[in-house]
């Protein structure tokens, strides 16, 4: 099959290291909905693929995230193949359907409530005045290694009962996850967590007297009278660390660089935080995107917007393009806090898989803002980012801020 070029193939590394990939997939949105796009050798990928439908369209993606029965997720949500293990040390119950799936988030469900994200709160902002005051006396920084870096780690952390000493290995290897996602490496990097988080289990399982702490309820959670094993409480907590940490951290500082770029908007929401919070996060998500992909696999023979889908291909749902689309987004380029409603899939494009911990992220990012608004008031960007090289996370490796000290 011949499409887009493949210098416009985002299944190439090099398609990553565009100064704005993002404007390749306005060129595919423009052209068609649907592009095929091959898997030529890489380095990330040595052996290469079988090639993949790209969706690119907002309707497209909704459309396709709400379908499983058709666009099922059991087969992986990686680009590349993997086999059956790999498929679930990649994502747990991220890669499952169906009744399994259901089974799994129901148990989930019982634990990670609004009410528990709720009773974080404090320490959410401690952690969040703790980050900010380390800098705040130097009057310069660079704020995704020297502030927000390990703000969304620490919690999740403190969440799960992750010792304070272990912390700075598990964000190392969520970062090496989640940097080319579906890589050797990164299942070698997720297969660590993953052993990391058995005994970490097995230790929550003889503190018999800790029955509030996280890992205890859902050791003990049961829906229909099953409960999760501790392998499976093990390979959930590995997509927790490495959903809930790299992606609300990439959510917090391509936020900063957003308000850069919409000053106006920045001065709207400082001037009246509490009341545009809830639509300043929500655009900022939307606006960053900062999960670019998953992928479904066609159950049978169909299609999307025309075009003929066969059963088995695999078809790669941009997040990024989705809430690029000028069709369903009214100037979608720009961050914008007074929008009528929230048109994104950032979290997903709805359905059975919509993200579990969004609850979660927009409580880090209102109580980041707030404080960090709060303490560094005139705080700004003083150069250009430095972005991930990544096919998966929409992250910055640096950027520079300077402020008034405090």
């Amino acid at each position: 099959m011949e499409d887009i070029a493949q210098t416009d193939n985002p299944a190439l590394p090099e398609f990553w290291l565009r100064k704005d990939p993002e404007s390749a997939f306005a060129d595919m949105r423009r052209e068609k909905a649907v592009h095929w796009h091959d898997e030529p050798k890489s380095a990330w990928f040595p052996d290469g693929g079988r090639g993949f439908w790209s969706v690119v369209r907002y309707e497209d993606v909704v459309e396709v995230s709400r379908d499983q029965e058709t666009f099922t997720s059991e087969y992986g949500t990686e680009i590349v193949d993997m086999t059956p293990e790999m498929v679930h040390i990649f994502g747990g119950m991220l890669n499952m359907s169906g009744t399994a799936h259901a089974h799994h988030r129901a148990i989930v469900n019982r634990v990670l409530t609004p009410r528990s994200v709720e009773a974080l709160g404090d320490t959410i902002r401690d952690h969040a005045r703790r980050c900010i005051d380390r800098v705040a006396a130097q009057g310069s920084c660079d704020f995704m290694q020297d502030i927000v870096g390990d703000f969304p780690a620490q919690i999740i952390c403190e969440l799960l009962g992750v010792p304070v000493d272990d912390r700075a290995r598990l964000v190392s290897l969520t970062g090496v996850a989640l940097s080319a996602y579906g890589t050797a490496e990164a299942y070698q990097a997720m297969l660590e967590i993953i052993a990391y988080a058995e005994q970490l289990t097995a230790r929550a399982r003889e503190q018999v007297s800790d029955s509030a702490s996280f890992l205890r309820k859902l050791l003990t959670a049961q829906v229909d009278g099953e409960r999760m094993s501790d392998h499976e409480i093990a390979v959930f907590f590995a997509l927790l660390v490495t959903a809930g940490i790299e992606t609300t951290a990439t959510s917090i500082g391509q936020g900063m660089y957003a308000l850069s770029l919409y000053p106006e908007q920045r001065r709207r929401w400082q001037d009246d935080f509490q009341r545009l919070a809830p639509r300043a996060v929500e655009e900022i998500v939307r606006w960053v995107s900062p999960v670019r992909h998953f992928r479904r696999t066609a159950t049978r023979d169909t299609e999307i917007a025309g075009q003929p889908i066969a059963k088995g291909d695999k078809v790669v749902l941009w997040y990024s393009s989705a809430n690029r689309d000028e069709s369903a987004v009214e100037r979608a380029w720009e961050l914008d806090f007074a929008r009528a409603e929230d048109r994104h899939v950032a979290f997903g494009g709805g359905g059975p898989h919509f993200c579990l911990g969004a609850v979660l992220a927009r409580k880090e990012m209102t109580v980041f803002f707030e404080e960090l608004f709060a303490r560094l008031p005139d705080i700004e960007v003083s150069g250009e980012p430095e972005r991930l090289h990544s096919n998966f996370v929409n992250g910055l490796a640096a950027l520079p801020v300077r402020y008034t000290p405090a």
